[in-house]
C-alpha cells in the first residue's frame, strides 16, 4: 500500500484527482493544504513516506496512487486511460480555464478571448459527448482514473459557467459526469455537486479587488532583496518579458514573408473582432465580402481538403491534427484567417477548410516553419465570383454544410 503526503491548495480540482485515487486504492495519503502564497513551483506535489520519491504532476500522482484496476484491466484500457489523461491536460483544462477564470473575475476578460473559450469548451463537450454515445465509462466497463481525472478537469465548468442551456445538447456527457461525481469516494473528496444555474460573468469591481489584494504581497516581496543587496550592485531585475526580448534580440532576424507584398485596405484585425463578437451570417460574412471585394488584388481565398481520410479514426483525434497544424504556423496568424472543420463521424471523417490570406499564392512555402502540414492537403484557389465557392466559404465559416457526404462535426478557427 502506497503511503505519502499530498501538498495541494484547498478545494483544488487537481488535488482532488490524487485524493480520489487514494480513496479507491486504500493508499495512506496525508493531505497538507497550502496557502495561495506558498512558494511551490508545482501544485499539487507528492512526497513518499520515506521522502525518497517525489512527483509534481496531478495526473502522474493520481496514476501512481491508483489501484491496478483503476489504471485499466487490459493493455487497451490502460492506453485509453493515458489518452484521456493527456486530452484532459491539453484540451479540457485550457478550455475550462479560459472561460471560468474570467467569469470569476480572477483574470481580465476580453470579448474575443471569451468567445474563443466558449467555442473551445463546446468542442470539448461535443467530443466527449459523442465518444460516450455507446459507452458508460471512458476506458473499459468500469470506472478508472481516466473518468476521475476528466471529471475533475470539467468540474469548474459545471459549477460556474456550464448552465442548463449550455449543458442541454450534451446528454451523454452529463449522464457520465453525474455518474462519476456521485460515486461515494468522489463525493467524500469533492463534496456535493451544485450544478451551475446561471453562468457567472466578469465583474470589473471584483477583478480590481483581487488585483489590489495581491499587490501588497508582491510589493513586499520585491522590496526585501533591495534592502539586503549591497548598494553599488543594486540593479533593477528584468521582467520575464524583458528577458525574452533580450533573447529574441540575439537571435538572427527572420525576414517577414509578407513585407514586400503590396498593402490593401482590408483590416484583418477588425474583421477578426467582428467575426468573434457579431452574428456570423448577418454581420461577419457581409463585412468580409464587402471588404474583400475591394481588395481582391491584395488577398486571396483558398479551399483545402485532407488527402488521407482513410487514415483518420476518432473525430477528436482528427480535430487534434488541426490544432497541431495551427500551433506550428503561429507566425502566419497576423496575415491570415481560416476555419477548418472535421466532417463526418468516428471511423469515417475528413478535414476541410477555407482560408483567407494576404497575397495571391499559396503562402506555406514562404517560410520553412510553415511547410510541415500543408502537403497533406489538396489546395485550390477559390473564385469569389463563383456562387458555389461563395456558398462553400459561407457554410464553412458558419460551421455548417457537408464534405463528401459527411456533415460538419467540430471545427477550429485560426485567427
Amino acid at each position: 500500500m502506497v503511503a505519502g503526503t499530498l501538498y495541494t491548495y484547498p478545494g483544488h480540482f487537481r488535488g482532488f484527482k490524487a485524493a480520489i485515487a487514494a480513496a479507491y486504492s486504500g493508499s495512506a495519503l496525508k493531505t497538507v493544504e497550502l496557502t495561495k502564497d506558498a512558494k511551490n513551483a508545482h501544485v499539487p506535489t507528492f512526497e513518499s513516506e520515506d521522502k525518497k520519491f517525489n512527483l509534481f504532476d496531478a495526473n502522474a500522482i493520481a496514476y501512481f496512487l491508483s489501484s491496478e484496476e483503476m489504471r485499466g484491466k487490459s493493455a487497451e484500457d490502460r492506453a485509453l486511460v493515458v489518452q484521456w489523461l493527456s486530452y484532459g491536460s491539453e484540451s479540457v483544462v485550457p478550455a475550462v480555464a479560459g472561460w471560468v477564470y474570467p467569469s470569476l473575475s480572477l483574470v481580465e476578460s476580453c470579448p474575443a478571448g471569451l468567445a474563443k473559450a466558449k467555442s473551445d469548451l463546446r468542442q470539448v463537450f461535443a467530443c466527449v459527448n459523442d465518444y460516450l454515445k455507446t459507452r458508460t465509462f471512458l476506458a473499459g466497463e468500469r470506472l478508472t482514473i481516466a473518468d476521475v481525472s476528466l471529471a475533475c478537469d470539467l468540474l469548474l465548468a459545471y459549477r460556474h459557467v456550464a448552465d442548463e442551456a449550455f449543458r442541454k445538447p450534451y446528454g451523454n456527457l452529463n449522464r457520465w459526469f453525474l455518474t462519476v461525481m456521485n460515486q461515494e469516494n468522489v463525493k467524500k473528496v469533492c463534496g456535493n455537486l451544485n450544478l451551475c444555474t446561471v453562468a457567472q460573468e466578469f465583474c470589473a469591481d471584483k477583478f480590481a479587488k483581487h488585483s489590489a489584494a495581491a499587490a501588497p504581497a508582491k510589493k513586499e516581496k520585491e522590496a526585501k532583496p533591495a534592502k539586503e543587496a549591497p548598494k553599488p550592485k543594486e540593479k533593477k531585475p528584468k521582467s520575464d518579458a524583458e528577458e525574452e526580448d533580450d533573447i529574441l534580440a540575439d537571435e538572427p532576424k527572420q525576414n517577414d514573408p509578407f513585407a514586400a507584398m503590396p498593402k490593401g485596405t482590408f483590416n484583418m484585425d477588425e474583421f477578426k473582432r467582428v467575426y468573434s463578437n457579431e452574428d456570423t451570417e448577418k454581420v461577419a460574412l457581409p463585412y468580409f465580402w464587402k471588404n474583400f471585394e475591394e481588395n481582391t488584388e491584395f488577398y486571396s481565398i483558398w479551399y483545402c481538403e485532407y488527402n488521407y481520410p482513410e487514415d483518420l479514426s476518432k473525430v477528436f483525434m482528427t480535430s487534434n491534427l488541426i490544432g497541431g497544424m495551427f500551433q506550428r504556423i503561429e507566425k502566419l496568424r497576423k496575415n491570415s484567417f481560416c476555419n477548418m472543420g472535421v466532417y463526418g463521424v468516428d471511423g469515417k471523417n475528413t478535414i476541410a477548410g477555407v482560408w483567407f490570406w494576404k497575397g495571391q499564392d499559396l503562402v506555406f512555402p514562404l517560410c520553412s516553419d510553415w511547410t510541415i502540414d500543408y502537403e497533406s492537403y489538396t489546395w485550390r484557389k477559390m473564385d469569389p465570383k463563383n456562387e458555389d465557392d461563395r456558398k462553400l466559404l459561407n457554410e464553412c465559416w458558419q460551421w455548417i454544410g457537408e464534405v463528401k457526404g459527411g456533415k460538419f462535426n467540430v471545427g477550429k478557427t485560426f485567427k
